[in-house]
């Protein structure tokens, strides 16, 4: 007969969200939500749940005009080298943080998206094609020379 020894482990299992918004009012909510789940889960199941914030970065909105100003020379640039009219040229929210958040406070800000293959970008397994990155340049060429007149 015997006594048997006893050791006790600690574990935790430690991961990271993501969450990104157009908003700051709609991630908040989503943070909150997440957070409020989280909890219940955890008490439920009798562990313990802390939630650390890491970092913040609020969202940066796009000056409307200048957004305007940029979806027009898309056209003009695809409509110059297609010889027609676009058909379509999406507005899109970007997921990624940019300068133009850094800066968004001082000056307005806008975005000219370049076309990736199956919309991967800020990946390894981003691919952009040359003619993306030309009709990217006449699109620039197109803006500057509409906002110099």
């Amino acid at each position: 007969m015997g006594i048997s020894n006893l050791s006790l482990f600690r574990i935790a299992v430690t991961f990271t969200v993501d969450v990104r918004a157009i908003d700051d009012m709609g991630r908040e909510a989503v943070l909150y939500e997440l957070s409020k789940r989280m909890h219940q889960i955890c008490d439920r199941r009798s562990v313990f749940c802390k939630i650390d914030r890491k970092h913040d970065a609020n969202a940066a909105v796009c000056d409307k005009e200048l957004s305007l100003q940029l979806s027009s020379a898309a056209y003009a640039a695809l409509k110059r080298i297609k010889g027609e009219a676009a058909i379509d040229v999406p507005a899109l929210m970007s997921g990624a943080g940019h300068d133009a958040m850094a800066i968004s406070h001082l000056t307005k800000v806008g975005m000219l998206f370049v076309r990736c293959r199956g919309g991967i970008s800020h990946s390894p397994a981003e691919h952009v094609l040359d003619d993306d990155v030309w009709a990217s340049g006449m699109a620039v060429l197109a803006f500057l020379e509409t906002a110099l007149l």
